[in-house]
């Protein structure tokens, strides 16, 4: 493309890209954004910037404008979802609601920042494999986890004990030896002694052994069930409201894979009402007017 193309190129977009604009048309300005992107190689949110010389007022107007027919839109697209003014995009309208995510005006898009966001479809996955079972497997998970250095003070008290239990039998298989008869008897008595005279202050270390972990046994099972109580209650709530989330979804759509997908294809929906109907945010501003 030579530069009078280019130019007359320029030209015509910002002519149409004008036009759109005067005529409340969210479709031909979306499609402006979108070509522009395309064409330059830029990513969406980019454009509106390039679009508008980088006018910081003139962008957040475009902005505000686009967001108003987008998140009237979402809200018959996706009924159970609650989005403010602003672009927040939660999650039902019952206590201990999560919020889902933040609508991205111009990539038409929610957008999951937070490691709890994002989260949440996981969840949902988890819960609909097995309804019945989700708390209960949650529960046990805190409860393994909870008890996770308890156990193994438990293996390791067993141990000691198992150590401690064995040594009279050592000794006495040591002493049947010893009394044996005969030189080999006395000979073997001899050389073991300085070993023998050392077994009491064995079986003394591994009592006292037995008794310290008899201890941090009894404080580790405490702690563990203290956070078990603690962390059980949060639980419980979050898998009720995992529930809630779940009716909701199954009450408008077949499944939850088909959910995920209409959240993929957000954007494209988005076009297609624009194109198949009236220009929301336009109707909307109309509606204002005559109020």
């Amino acid at each position: 493309m030579d530069i009078e193309k280019s130019l007359d190129y320029q030209k015509r977009f910002f002519t149409n890209f004008a036009a759109a604009w005067q005529d409340h048309s969210d479709l031909d300005l979306y499609r402006g954004i979108d070509a522009t992107a395309d064409a330059l190689r830029l990513d969406l949110s980019e454009v509106p910037g390039y679009i508008l010389a980088y006018d910081k007022q003139a962008q957040s107007e475009l902005r505000a404008y686009l967001q108003k027919g987008l998140v009237e839109w979402l809200q018959t697209y996706i009924p159970f979802f609650e989005v403010s003014a602003d672009g927040i995009v939660m999650f039902g309208d019952w206590y201990h609601r999560r919020q889902f995510g933040v609508l991205d005006v111009w990539t038409r898009q929610i957008m999951q920042y937070s490691d709890a966001e994002r989260q949440i479809l996981p969840d949902l996955e988890t819960y609909a494999a097995d309804p019945e079972n989700y708390l209960k497997k949650r529960l046990a998970n805190l409860h393994d986890e909870a008890y996770s250095e308890a156990d193994h003070l438990q293996s390791r008290l067993e141990q000691a004990q198992a150590a401690v239990a064995a040594e009279p039998d050592a000794l006495t298989r040591s002493s049947r030896e010893r009394s044996g008869g005969g030189f080999k008897g006395l000979m073997k008595n001899f050389i073991d002694q300085p070993e023998d005279e050392a077994a009491p202050q064995s079986s003394q270390t591994d009592s006292s052994e037995v008794a310290s972990l008899q201890s941090q046994l009894k404080d580790a099972r405490a702690e563990a069930q203290a956070r078990y109580d603690e962390e059980k209650r949060q639980i419980q709530v979050e898998a009720a409201v995992t529930n809630y989330e779940y009716q909701a979804i199954i009450s408008q759509y077949s499944s939850l894979q088909q959910f995920e997908n209409s959240l993929q294809h957000i954007a494209d929906s988005y076009m297609a009402s624009l194109a198949a109907g009236p220009q929301l945010a336009a109707q909307k501003e109309s509606d204002d007017d005559n109020a």
